[in-house]
Formats: structure tokens, sequence, C-alpha cells
């Protein structure tokens, strides 16, 4: 009876051991995993927010090129440039923000928490926070220029739903993001801004033990409660996540155990021994599963299943398991998919911005300004200039939507005028060759709107054939200050549009541009600009804004100045929802 008793009490605590050892390999794991997943998020962030802090730190100001990689990333709500002051206390500098005023606010609603970040990031070169208690993650970088001389606060403020979400999940165990003073960044919903130490008090955390990357261990809590607790270290930061279970939920199993065993050791000691023995044996195949299952995870196969079919603890934890794999599986192809893909766009992107001409231009008399911004990483719209002899062609065209497709046509577009500038045929003419381009690329399936004038030289007339795009203005000079009378449509001609049909035929017409005359071309993305309220700015406000960025008759960069600042307030961030092309001419004198 005192051997089988002993037995049984020994086989009990070796059972507890092993289950409170799988528990350290399965949580260990999750924390590692969890760990590797926010550094790949956190560092894909600052790969993109790389290119704005160099643009900054080039000439201390933001230039369009940030201005439109921030666009573009709209998990980046807001960017903020502090400096030192004379009186060494970082100020705000520059911004790039979504939203009017968001970074004001931003700076206003942790106001004064900021002293407190600053100081951290001056000890550790980055911090990271969760300041509102919910997805937005603060991360404050300290930079020094190439010497060495000035110090350069970048601070992003960026939306991470998903990594939230991760953690927020209702499982058997409970997983926190925590930072180095123990702060929860994303965990259960009650314990985000939070001190972990409000649950457990976590050797790792003491300075001694804050250099170790990822170990696990038995934490008793104030109230008396002990959990196990593991721990990995993102790589990121001082950020470290953390998963913590009850001692006594996880080993409810061997409890509920024990109190079989004792009923049936009180009836009849042998049939306990053979119950337990049976009972040990299913409990430790199936650990011996998920523990076999976690050492490929931890060698970074997260494929691997386990078929666990109890509805124990131990169940419950192959269930969550075989989630969390599943879930790490997916963000982690997602994030390869999505990598490849912006990697493929950027390189088109790129290669289409040569497709276009200098911004800025003087041929004879003519002075040429212009300006492009694409809804999308590629866009349709296409214009150009060129001089042939004795005149200056002016190309502009918009091919039927935007991205690559688009992109596409107008790249056809573009290799048709390189042909087309080397024979001396009129306007019409060289549309009708444009036409039979865009038809053998496209087969009717993608057209294109175009308008193509040539300026003479010598006479000043302007010949012009409209493939039914936007019919520019012909803006008259006069002494008196611009009016409406004053701007002249040019759509005497309109023809099919480009790629329609293969043999269509083409007509054109003239006016005379004197000195001092100039010509607007633009697309139709103008007029269907929006603001955030998904507002359309409309015919009207463009044609108002058209006239008062001329009404002094000024040169075609002020001019193109003043436009764009027209519509980029009425804007306001909002994103595009058709690429905006439009470029100025003017008669400086014939």
């Amino acid at each position: 009876m005192i051997t089988l008793t002993a037995y049984l009490v020994l086989a009990m605590r070796i059972f507890e051991d092993d289950k409170i050892a799988y528990v350290f390999d399965s949580s260990s794991s999750m924390s590692g995993t969890m760990a590797a997943q926010i550094k790949t998020q956190l560092n894909a962030v600052l790969g993109t927010a790389k290119p704005i802090y160099q643009d900054y730190l080039s000439g201390y100001k933001f230039t369009p090129v940030a201005k439109s990689i921030f666009d573009n990333e709209y998990n980046i709500e807001d960017v903020i440039v502090f400096t030192p002051g004379e009186n060494g206390q970082y100020q705000k500098v520059a911004a790039l923000e979504k939203v009017p005023e968001g970074a004001d606010n931003l700076i206003k609603s942790i106001q004064t928490r900021l002293p407190m970040y600053f100081t951290e990031v001056d000890a550790n070169q980055r911090v990271v926070k969760v300041p509102f208690n919910d997805d937005r993650v603060l991360i404050m970088d300290k930079v020094m220029n190439k010497e060495k001389t000035k110090t350069t606060v970048f601070a992003l403020l960026v939306r991470m739903s998903e990594s939230a979400e991760m953690f927020n999940a209702a499982t058997s165990q409970k997983i926190y993001l925590i930072s180095k003073d123990g702060t929860v960044l994303f965990g259960p919903q009650d314990m985000v801004g939070q001190q972990i130490q409000a649950i457990i008090t976590p050797n790792f955390l003491t300075d001694t033990a804050s250099k170790i990357a990822q170990g696990a261990e038995t934490v008793k809590a104030a109230n008396g409660v002990d959990y196990l607790v593991s721990f990995s270290k993102a790589g990121f930061g001082d950020l470290t996540v953390v998963t913590t279970i009850e001692k006594a939920k996880a080993l409810s199993a061997v409890q509920i155990l024990i109190r079989k065993s004792l009923i049936f050791f009180g009836i009849l000691i042998s049939l306990t021994v053979i119950i337990s023995l049976f009972a040990s044996t299913g409990i430790t195949h199936a650990l011996t599963q998920l523990f076999a299952a976690t050492k490929k995870v931890s060698e970074g196969d997260f494929n691997v299943r386990v078929d666990v079919a109890s509805n124990d603890e131990v169940g419950s934890l192959a269930d969550n398991f075989n989630l969390m794999a599943a879930e790490v599986s997916r963000l982690l192809e997602q994030t390869a998919e999505k990598a490849r893909m912006e990697s493929e766009l950027q390189t088109a992107k790129t290669v289409q911005e040569t497709l276009f001409p200098e911004a800025r231009a003087k041929i004879g008399p003519l002075s040429i300004a212009g300006f492009y911004e694409p809804a999308s990483e590629c866009g349709g719209d296409w214009w150009h200039y060129c001089q042939v002899g004795e005149k200056i062609f002016l190309w502009i065209g918009d091919a039927t939507g935007h991205g690559a497709p688009a992109a596409l046509i107008t790249s056809a577009a573009k290799s048709a005028s390189t042909i087309i500038e080397r024979l001396d045929i009129s306007p019409a003419k060289a549309m009708e060759l444009l036409n039979r381009s865009i038809y053998d690329v496209s087969k009717g399936r993608i057209m294109m709107t175009f308008f193509l004038a040539s300026f003479d030289l010598q006479t000043g007339r302007l010949v012009y054939c409209n493939a039914s795009h936007e019919a520019p203005f012909l803006i008259r000079k006069s002494e008196d200050p611009l009016k409406k009378k004053d701007l002249v449509a040019l759509n005497e001609v309109n023809n099919p549009r480009l790629g329609q049909a293969r043999d269509s035929l083409y007509e054109q017409t003239s006016i005379q541009v004197g000195p001092g005359d100039a010509v607007f071309f633009y697309t139709d993305g103008i007029p269907d600009i929006q603001n955030p309220g998904k507002d359309a700015w409309g015919e009207r406000e463009f044609i108002k804004a058209l006239i008062a960025a001329n009404k002094d008759f000024p040169s075609v960069a002020d001019s193109v100045e003043r436009f764009a600042l027209s519509f980029q307030t009425h804007r306001q961030g909002a994103p595009l929802v058709d690429d905006v092309t439009f470029f100025v001419v003017k008669n400086d004198g014939v």
C-alpha cells in the first residue's frame, strides 16, 4: 500500500514537472515568434521612413519626394521633426501629416509626457510608446548628422492594427508587448497603458537580468497567485514580448487527474494505477506532439499543425497553437507579397518618370512649366514638348483609368512620339500615326484622350488637333487684370479618342498666339480632386483658380505654383482619385 501510494505521488510530481516544462517550451516559442513578427513590422515601417529621414537631413526640410512617400504610406499618420533649441529643450521644426494640424494635436495630447520621452531617446537612441492605449504606436528616433554636430529626433505615429489585435486575442495564455519600465504597449484591452507589475513582478525587468534575450520563470504575484512567465526581447528598441499563464490553470489537467486517481485508488489500487498510467500515456503523447511542433516553429516552420483531440487545457493550448501558427504564417506571406509588389511598382514608377520632360524649359520665345502627380504608383497621364525645325510641338494625353495598364499606354505614346518627332508633318497627321500606335498596343481595350499642338516660331500661329481631350485655355494678354472673357477654349475641333479605331481620321485648326499670351493645358483629374470629405473641386472652382493664378499674367513658373497651391488647399492631403497633370506655355515674344 505504502509503495503504491509513493508511486502515485511520484508519478503525479513527474507529470506536473513535464507539464510545466511543456508550457515553458510552448510559451517561449510563442513569445519568440511574436517578438520576431513585431521586429519585422517595425523594421518595415523604418525602412519606409528612412528615405523621409534622408530627404529631410539633406536640406533640413521636407521636399515633395518625402511628401509623396509619406502620402503613399497609409500606416504612417504623422512624421514630426524635433531639434534642441537654445535652452536645450527639443522643439518641433517640421512635420508631415495626413490630417491638417495632426502633428500639433499629437504634440498637445502628449505634452506632459514629451520631456520623459526625450530623456529616454537621449539615453537609448530609440523608444517605442503607445500613448493613446490603442493601435497607434509612437516611434521616436534620434539621428545625428554626418559631422556628429547636430541632433535630430524623428517622431512617427504609426497604426499597427493587426499587431494590436494579435496581442488582444483571447487565448489560454496572455501575451503582452512591454517596454523596459514594464508599461504594456499591446496586450489585453484592459491592460494597455498599465504596468505589468500590477499583475506580476518579473525578474527579467531588473538591471542585472535585462541583458538576457529570452527565458522563462515562475513568478509569484502580490496576491499570492503563481504564474508561468516566458519572455523574448524583440530586438527593436527596449521592447519585450511576455506570455503569462496561471500555474493553476496550466496544471488543472493534473489536478483533475489527481482527484480521479484518488477516487479510484480508494476503490481499487490496482485499477487506479492502470488508469493513471493510461491517462499519463495519452497526455504525454499529446505533449510530445506539441513539443515537436514548437521546435519546428522555433526553426522557422510556421506551417506545422498538431492533432490533439482532448478537451482539456492541453487541447486548448493545441488549438491556440494551431491558430497562432496559421496567423503568423499568413502575416509573413502577406508581408513578403506586399514587399514584392511594392518593389515592382516602385520600379515601374521609376521607369515611367523617365517618360516626362524637364518640368521647366525655355525654347525660343516659349517658356514652359508643368506639374504631374499620379493617383497611384503609376499614372495614365503624359505630357511632352519638343522642337521640330521651326515648330515647337506640345503634347498632353490621358489614358483610361490609372495604374500599371494605363502607364503602359503612356509608354507606347512616348515611343510613338519619338519617331513622329523626326517627321515634318502636321498635328493632324501626327495624331493619326499616334492613334495607330495606341490601337496596335491596346487593341481597343484601353483608349487615350489627347491634345497635340504645334507653335510656329516664325508666325506665332498655333495649329492644334484634339482627340476628345479637355480643351486647353488660351490666356490673352491685356493691360487689365485677367477676366473670364480673356480665356479662350481651344475647342474648334474634336476628334475620336486614340485607340478607338485604327483608321480614324483627324482634323486640325489654328489660332494666333501673340506676345504675352499663354496656353494652359490640363487633364480631367484636376476638377475631380477631392478633399477628405469626398467633395470634388469642380469646374467652377477650377476656372476661378485658373483666373486667380494668372490675373497679373505672371511667369509660367509662378502660374504653375499658384494654381497647384489652390487645389492642394482644397485637397488637404486627401488621396487623389485620378492623375493630376497640367502645364503652361507662354509666348514671351515672337
